[in-house]
């Protein structure tokens, strides 16, 4: 454990830069994996896996009880502090802790499973919560580690374990699914209830050998403590009284956590038996719009008023597995700002650095900004053909008109966890809560009345999703700047990012447009107008200067990067 050489700390951009990248490699893997898979076993088989991993998280939030950032948020002020001490022993205390919540979320997994899927009627999507249930119990292990070594600002150990997961899940989970479907024998929508519960398999077995490689990490390079450093360090508190630490700060964090999870539960019983309820009330409306998707085992159209739960569970995949899937992958990109901010702003915040407090902020809304925007309007703008590059079944056109909505929705909704994050670290866990609380019950209202409106239907879901994320991202602002006692730039930190991410938009748009006039294979014009909208969007930064040098200097070889990027005035 103890070490000779100095731990080494990474700055907020150079933190965010290892996350970042080990994120795009994870949601990669992860896209390889979901949407081949959804390809696969097609929408009823990702209704089911979307209703068993709508229920295990909520699950998974309530076992981790807030601790992860709990952690790092202690250990990176008991570190500002020089109490290493304190330190070790709060994580020889988590580690606990965690073991404990772990069990008590598996069996909670196993008793909410059958609860839900009976009140969602959607019993096919059992197989898949079972099987996913144990690797709440070694997540919960992993986050010990994870929370550790972050709040060191040691990123590394997150982002290897990250990427640990997400092969494994991605070449068993696919490879389950795969020989289910092309060797179980019986009906189709029990063939895809077992190879969604295949694909569950990969993703437990990626948090076993996550769990595994974090453990060993630990155990072969230990914290980077210098020993003599550990010696002087102050004799650490008692441990009753670092738990009662942990338990204070980790009861918001884990309740807001636990807010927004439960929400997405609700949306699984609220928005299918909302469906379900429409189909019934207007059964020839869903049979004109979405009778052509649906067939019987010898391939005959059979009637949406026959099988109102079949056409919930569907629509819901749809939703779900496909278009959410997509807009997804913005907030799970951001939220490593939001892991990298947390210790350092802590450390800011607990040395009294009123300069580094906001440059720190400022930082970290731009690099936020400047991911999430032109995502967000990418996705609005390139709908059509995004869901048609990536899926092959004709029913995901469906999904186009949600994901126009979940695009909006993806620019607020990738602020908010790195907006939480700062709150907790200026010592405000409560507040994101609050925010987080009003965004569910908005959600909830909007999803219950639209859903069950039959001309809205399954688009009512990303409706609430965005009403949802707007709300949360002004409140946390607000929040940020009462609480925090500064006014961050908003010019050079939210507006030019955003007429940036205009231009990108817009550019991929109107190329798209163009090139389609010229060229018939549609995936190609798709790909050539994302990569000209990228380019507009580096050209857009550079006239805008939305990058000034000091954001460049704390990354690696950060003096030789602003000497090039000056050279072709992008900062």
């Amino acid at each position: 454990m103890n070490k000779t050489k100095g731990q080494k700390e990474q700055s907020f951009l150079y933190a965010t830069l290892v996350l970042g990248v080990s994120t795009v490699l994870v949601k990669v893997l992860g896209a390889i994996f979901r949407i081949p898979i959804s390809n696969l076993i097609g929408p009823s088989g990702m209704g089911y896996f979307s209703t068993a991993y709508d229920i295990f998280m909520p699950i998974y939030s309530l076992a981790m009880a807030g601790l992860p950032v709990a952690v790092a948020r202690i250990i990176a002020e008991q570190v500002a502090k020089k109490k290493y001490k304190d330190a070790r022993k709060t994580f020889k205390i988590t580690n606990y802790a965690f073991l404990v919540t772990g069990v008590v979320g598996l069996v909670l997994m196993f008793i909410m499973a059958y609860v839900v899927t009976a009140v969602a009627s959607n019993p096919g999507a059992l197989p898949a919560a079972f099987v996913i249930a144990p690797s709440i119990l070694f997540c919960c292990i992993m986050s010990a580690y994870r929370g550790y070594y972050e709040g060191l600002r040691n990123m590394y150990p997150t982002a290897i374990s990250s990427l640990i997961e997400a092969v494994c899940k991605l070449v068993l989970g696919y490879g389950f699914a795969w020989i289910i479907m092309k060797n179980m024998q019986g009906e189709p929508l029990q063939v895809a209830s077992f190879a969604a519960a295949g694909a569950m398999l990969g993703i437990t077995l990626g948090s076993v050998f996550g769990a595994l490689y974090l453990a060993l990490e630990h155990k072969i390079k230990g914290d980077g403590f210098e020993t003599l450093a550990v010696e002087a360090s102050p004799e650490p508190e008692t441990g009753k009284k670092l738990l009662k630490t942990l338990v204070v700060f980790a009861i918001p964090v884990a309740i807001g956590s636990l807010v927004n999870n439960v929400a997405s539960l609700i949306d699984v019983a609220m928005v299918q038996r909302q469906i379900k309820n429409a189909v019934e009330t207007a059964p020839e409306f869903f049979n004109n719009n979405f009778g052509q998707y649906l067939f019987d085992d010898n391939g005959v159209a059979i009637a949406t008023a026959d099988v109102p739960g079949f056409l919930s569970n569907f629509l819901y995949g749809c939703y779900k597995g496909y278009a959410y899937t997509i807009f997804n992958l913005v907030p799970s990109i951001t939220c490593v700002v939001g892991v990298s901010a947390l210790p350092i702003l802590t450390s800011a915040w607990t040395k009294g650095e009123k300069s580094a407090i906001k440059s720190n902020i400022e930082s970290m809304l731009k690099t936020i900004t400047l991911i999430a925007f032109p995502a967000g309007i990418g996705i609005f703008a390139l709908a059509p053909q995004i869901v048609s590059l990536l899926y092959s079944d004709e029913s995901a056109v469906v999904a186009v008109n949600l994901l126009r909505v979940l695009g909006i929705a993806a620019c607020f909704a990738g602020m908010t966890t790195p907006l939480t994050n700062m709150l907790q670290a200026i010592g405000k866990p409560s507040a994101p809560v609050k925010n987080i609380a009003v965004g569910a019950v908005i959600k909830i209202v909007i999803n219950f009345i639209l859903v069950g409106i039959p001309q809205i239907n399954i688009l009512g879901a990303p409706i609430g999703t965005l009403c949802c994320y707007l709300y949360i991202a002004i409140a946390d602002i607000y929040c940020l700047i009462k609480y925090s006692k500064v006014r961050p730039n908003f010019i050079p930190t939210v507006i030019k990012p955003f007429f940036a991410a205009l231009c990108c938009g817009l550019s991929a748009f109107v190329v798209n447009l163009a090139l389609s006039q010229f060229i018939s294979h549609q995936k190609l014009v798709t790909l050539a107008s994302v990569f000209f909208a990228a380019v507009i969007y580096v050209v857009a930064i550079a006239v805008l200067k939305c990058i000034s040098a000091e954001d460049v200097t704390t990354l690696p070889k950060g003096e030789k990067l602003v000497k090039i990027l000056g050279k072709f005035h992008i900062i």
